[in-house]
């Protein structure tokens, strides 16, 4: 396929896009609000089909941050229609207004809490909450989030990164299988040679064929194949986590657009690269800018697996001729594991022999810690939820396992784990996670999610209970002060830094903070 081909259809697909949106925009201007109240009924997806009473964790977006609703949400299911009982964790709260219809605080006295009908728990629910705390009453708009039930996994992957592997094509264009990319650690995806091609398969994302630039497109690819075709040099990047990769491989250049703004990097050449117009701000992951990544000439949008929580972006992009493809680099059990993506990344933006480097330049900074010595430290890893629980990385999660490697045990009971879903993290009570990690030598908060602390005083004043842990009273308290979820290469340099902490090494670290 020629480049004048490529840019007709980007053109004919942009055509397509303001046809379709202007047809919507029509359409919608004849239905009633009853009928749009009987359509959110009838495409309530929600998993549950009984009637009954059952909680659900939330996200929330909106206000200063002081004041929130707490998580979980009690939802009642009655003749088949929804409701939820929001509890702030405030008092000032007079009403709330929901779909226009005002609801008033139902605790005075106490916490505001408000019974509201929900039409659905598969999309984001936009409110106004009234406040009294100021010196006038304040509307101020907010936008709920349900998540799944920790017993629904249904938009989660299976544990098992084994499975990713499906059935290779016996041929391809007349070429056989000849190879396939070495793996030390990996076992989310492989990348197998087919002649000058290569074959991707991506355990919950699917399989992919790399055709170089100077290549034709096979015509024996099955449909539930997706065709890169290289150069892929205007890539919307919305996984966050892939950017590190990008840079570490000399990539950057590959990137037009990017689902992050400017301000939310922590990795400077992507904030310099946006700050000097080199990447656009092109949407998050379900509010896409459809037009600008049409006109930029969009050639590849890597996102992450929350795209399944809004299947509809993931289509109307593949409509437009744009491949999809979900990277779950962060369902890697072994740290090392998430490192080696970066191959992965480097075959993608022909930067193969830039990546391999990096790979083994950081695998040679690993390899002394890796063969230090176990010891009997334990560290527990953590943070203090807005709702004062306490959210944990489960045995077994890619952080604990880089505990172990670095000397260390993990503090946190796999007797407290719930089993139920792949997620690696869980929220747990401060009773619980006491039981745990009281007598654990070293505590680690993970400022990257909950914002960073700057005092053992400060994590004290989170709960009072931590006055009576060990490491408190030794002095053993460290924060991240980086951010070790969008810095993913960074595995050398956080395996020595636990490590020294283990061995009460005071050289400078890196990713951790000693807290007064």
């Amino acid at each position: 396929m020629n480049r004048m081909t490529v840019v007709k259809r980007r053109v004919l697909s942009f055509l397509i896009l303001i046809c379709i949106l202007s047809v919507t925009s029509c359409n919608s201007q004849g239905v009633t609000s009853v009928e749009k109240q009987n359509i959110k009924e009838e495409v309530n997806t929600s998993a549950e089909s009984e009637d009954g009473s059952f909680e659900v964790d939330i996200t929330f977006e909106g206000g200063s941050g002081k004041a929130f609703i707490k998580s979980p949400v009690l939802i009642t299911r009655t003749d088949g229609r929804f409701s939820a009982t929001f509890v702030w964790n405030s008092k000032n709260y007079d009403y709330m207004i929901v779909d226009n219809v005002r609801y008033d605080n139902e605790n005075e006295g106490g916490e505001s809490t408000f019974t509201v009908p929900v039409a659905t728990l598969d999309e984001p629910l936009k409110v106004i909450g009234d406040t009294v705390a100021m010196s006038t009453p304040h509307e101020i708009e907010y936008t709920i989030y349900f998540n799944k039930k920790s017993d629904d996994t249904s938009d989660e992957l299976s544990t098992d990164v084994g499975s990713y592997k499906n059935s290779l094509p016996q041929k391809i264009s007349g070429y056989e299988k000849s190879g396939e990319l070495e793996l030390k650690y990996a076992t989310g995806f492989g990348v197998y040679d087919y002649g000058p091609y290569k074959y991707i398969s991506i355990f919950g994302s699917g399989d992919f064929l790399l055709v170089p630039k100077d290549a034709d497109i096979p015509d024996d690819i099955d449909d539930t194949v997706t065709v890169l075709k290289q150069p892929l040099d205007r890539t919307y990047l919305v996984s966050s986590s892939v950017m590190d990769y990008v840079c570490r491989c000399d990539a950057l250049d590959n990137i037009a657009l990017s689902g992050t703004e400017e301000e939310d990097w922590s990795i400077d050449e992507a904030k310099n690269a946006m700050h000097e117009g080199k990447i656009l701000y092109a949407g998050k992951y379900r509010t896409p800018d459809y037009e600008l990544i049409l006109s930029s000439g969009c050639d590849l949008a890597i996102e992450n697996t929350m795209i399944y929580h809004e299947p509809e972006v993931k289509e109307k992009l593949e409509e437009l001729g744009i491949p999809v493809m979900v990277e779950t680099s962060s369902y890697e059990k072994h740290p090392l594991g998430r490192l080696e993506w970066i191959k992965l990344y480097g075959i993608l933006f022909d930067k193969t022999e830039t990546a391999q480097a990096y790979f083994d330049e950081q695998i040679d900074k690993i390899e002394p810690v890796m063969e230090s010595p176990d010891t009997d430290v334990t560290i527990a890893f953590f943070y203090v939820t807005t709702s004062g629980l306490i959210n944990v990385r489960k045995p077994g999660d890619y952080i604990s396992e880089m505990i172990d490697l670095a000397g260390g045990n993990y503090a946190i009971s796999s007797d407290l784990i719930k089993a139920d879903n792949s997620l690696s993290t869980m929220n747990m009570q401060m009773e619980d996670f006491y039981a745990s990690a009281c007598n654990a030598d070293i505590i680690i908060y993970n400022s990257t999610i909950a914002g960073e602390i700057d005092s053992i005083d400060e994590l004290i004043s989170k709960n009072a209970l931590f006055a009576d842990f060990k490491a408190v009273k030794d002095k053993k308290v460290y924060c991240t002060d980086h951010d070790l979820f969008q810095q993913t290469t960074k595995v050398a340099e956080f395996l020595n830094d636990l490590n020294s902490v283990i061995n009460n090494d005071e050289r400078d670290l890196y990713y951790l903070k000693k807290l007064d």
